[in-house]
């Protein structure tokens, strides 16, 4: 007996109610409104523009079934189940392999429609994707959930994951007036082909642990030449001008910030990495040069995106009028 035998009942004479696999053919769009639907207050920017891709997909979801069963490629992609009752689908999970060995696999997408929820849905779907997991030899699941959502992280929790750590995305309404900061030692201006150093950095603040739902990787850093000249251009329309700085002893990165700050109607976007063993060291003077810098520039909002391990720099931003927007916990479970 399948598992959607085992879990439905007749709606009519050829309606199912439970759990069958995902189908590339005909549940891409439903799929990609369930998700609008369920996760109407958390999509950010690369939320939405995966929605746009899925949506535009859907329209040629029958060649791709015809594509996938001849190639097989799409199943890392698009796999998973959905749940199906009153004649559509109500509820979906995304089960995708993590790694090329297939030891991790990831779970996403966990969604229930608005009036279906508190029946056991999600729960059914997440432990057909755990059966599903092991059966094709994984030994670890992964997956992502806001902490403000209780009720996932409850049944994650219940069903045997643990947190692994996580990122905070913090905003900051208005670039307050600073005085300028004091010099910084060891302080030098590095270009994007730099990239090397930087990779470096950004992997070693990210250990294994922090990086189980996705591995950072080389082409994050290497700036592409057409990157590159749309760059050049912003900057020389008055766009926004892009700073590349690092703390650097040696020949490594100690400490490094990329600072994009805009002319035109926007947000200041700020990422920042420090090395662990050096946490607490350079955060201050690194936040004060950016906000120093930003004071030749409109006074708009500024965003910035931190792991949860570096609290010297969470300190700091909320020191200086950063708010927690939201964070997003990464889970795990060994099968």
């Amino acid at each position: 007996m399948t598992a959607l035998q085992a879990a439905s009942g007749c709606l009519g004479s050829n309606e199912q109610v439970g759990i069958r696999p995902f189908d590339i053919g005909r549940d891409l769009r439903p799929v990609a409104e369930l998700i609008a639907d369920a996760f109407a207050q958390e999509l950010d920017s690369r939320g939405n523009a995966a929605l746009r891709e899925m949506r535009i997909m859907s329209h040629v979801g029958g060649f791709l079934k015809l594509l996938n069963r001849s190639t097989g490629e799409f199943d890392d992609v698009f796999g998973g189940f959905v749940w199906v009752e009153d004649g559509r689908v109500v509820g979906n999970v995304t089960v995708q392999r993590a790694d090329k060995t297939g030891n991790r696999w990831q779970i996403a997408n966990v969604a229930v429609a608005p009036t279906y929820r508190g029946r056991g849905i999600s729960r059914r779907l997440m432990n057909r994707a755990l059966e599903h997991i092991h059966s094709c030899g994984g030994q670890w699941a992964v997956l992502q959930v806001y902490a403000r959502n209780a009720v996932a992280r409850h049944l994650y929790s219940d069903l045997g994951f643990e947190e692994v750590g996580g990122s905070l995305d913090l905003r900051l309404e208005k670039t307050p007036k600073v005085e300028a900061p004091p010099p910084i030692t060891n302080f030098y201006t590095f270009s994007a082909n730099h990239w090397q150093p930087l990779y470096e950095l950004a992997n070693n603040q990210h250990n294994a642990q922090a990086q189980w739902w996705r591995a950072i990787r080389r082409t994050d850093f290497q700036i592409t030449l057409e990157q590159q000249m749309s760059e050049w251009l912003w900057h020389t329309m008055g766009r926004n001008k892009v700073y590349r700085r690092c703390i650097q002893t040696t020949q490594r990165f100690d400490a490094a910030l990329i600072l994009t700050a805009a002319r035109w109607r926007g947000v200041h976007q700020l990422q920042l990495w420090v090395r662990p063993e050096k946490y607490g060291q350079h955060e201050v003077e690194l936040m004060q040069w950016a906000l120093g810098t930003l004071q030749e520039y409109p006074r708009w909002p500024i965003q910035v995106n931190l792991s949860t391990d570096h609290v010297a720099a969470i300190e700091v931003a909320q020191q200086v009028g950063f708010q927690v927007q939201q964070t997003l916990l990464t889970m795990r479970r060994k099968l």
